[in-house]
């Protein structure tokens, strides 16, 4: 159930996105461009310039964390997040460019660590590789993020989330269709994030291998290094908030709504993994659950759960998630969200140019 408090949180929320936020990540985007466009190497010129351009909406998207952040540190918290994801989804081109190998893409991803690194060493490998574009968004993340209040308690954690991510983009890859033989090795991996302590067990494998595949853990966790009062036990609550269920839910709603058109092109998606629409939407109403739950103790939980909100309605609104087979998802999850997340995804809708 929806208070007063979270409301107006999520309007505040949709406010500071779209006038101060939104803007200055395009601002940066055309900075990095310029980069891009100055790379010597043309096969990674191409990939940085494509990657920008059709994933350049990534970079929004996940600028919202910037909303965790204090508004003194705002802005170079959100400059840290603009390079880290322009960084994820620069490997991730580069990935599907020159094929979907295990070997390749973890090699590629590896270099992620470097912008969250404390090691200047890291960046200076990326040089020595002979990626100065990489290197050139690695370095603007780790110094931003050096600014940062909380960075010493937060860092542990954000290095944890920066590796799971780059391994689960390389094995989402790697078990596409033209690779079928590594799912096999993905369920095997995703099951085993499932050791220890800190993930529980009622997870199902291909839901921990989409929360390990999504950014948005380590966002939330750069938005919380930027608040001063952040302490090592809210950095690991934090993590447990986002992985695995709110970056599950975020890839599967991507997966949604690109579900036709990763059919076609023969791309793993992982709600072919759970083929019936009913079971479907139990399960991603139980991820909606199960993120309410995990950020109800956390300190910023109205700024939380209006990102969560807002996330959501930013996918259900989307046209692929109208196709027939996605109504007992949509159905589900707006029930679980409330009715903000009626009303956002009512106004997104009428504002669609589809």
């Amino acid at each position: 159930m929806s208070t007063p408090t979270d409301v107006a949180a999520l309007l505040r929320a949709l406010a500071l996105h779209r006038i101060r936020i939104a803007p200055a990540i395009r601002l940066q985007q055309r900075c990095w461009t310029e980069v891009a466009a100055s790379m010597p190497d043309a096969a990674r010129r191409e990939a940085a310039l494509a990657a920008l351009r059709q994933k350049g909406r990534n970079a929004e998207a996940t600028g919202v964390f910037a909303l965790l952040a204090p508004r003194r540190s705002r802005p170079r918290a959100l400059a840290a997040m603009t390079a880290l994801q322009t960084a994820v989804d620069y490997l991730d081109t580069l990935h599907e460019r020159g094929g979907g190998g295990l070997t390749r893409g973890l090699a590629l991803h590896a270099g992620l660590k470097a912008a969250v690194s404390a090691d200047p060493a890291d960046r200076a490998r990326l040089g020595t590789d002979g990626d100065p574009y990489l290197g050139a968004l690695a370095g603007a993340c780790a110094a931003h993020l050096a600014t940062l209040p909380a960075i010493g308690p937060v860092r542990p954690r954000l290095i944890e989330a920066v590796e799971r991510c780059g391994e689960g983009q390389s094995r989402t890859h790697a078990a596409a269709p033209a690779g079928a033989g590594e799912v096999g090795a993905l369920q095997e991996w995703a099951e085993g994030l499932a050791d220890g302590d800190e993930v529980p067990a009622c997870y199902l494998w291909w839901e921990l291998a989409a929360g390990a595949s999504s950014s948005v853990a380590a966002h939330a966790l750069i938005g919380a290094a930027a608040d001063a009062r952040t302490e090592p036990c809210e950095a690991a609550a934090i993590q447990a908030a986002y992985f695995p269920p709110i970056g599950a839910l975020t890839v599967l709603l991507d997966d949604l709504v690109d579900r036709d058109a990763d059919a076609a092109a023969g791309e793993h998606n992982y709600l072919a993994y759970c083929r019936d629409p009913t079971l479907a939407a139990a399960r991603l109403g139980l991820l909606v659950d199960r993120a309410a739950a995990a950020i109800a103790p956390l300190r910023r939980r109205p700024t939380h759960a209006a990102i969560l909100t807002g996330v959501a309605a930013f996918y259900l609104a989307d046209p692929g998630a109208r196709t027939p087979g996605a109504g007992p998802i949509c159905k589900r999850l707006l029930s679980a969200l409330g009715s903000p997340a009626r009303s956002i995804v009512a106004a997104l809708r009428l504002n669609s140019p589809t």
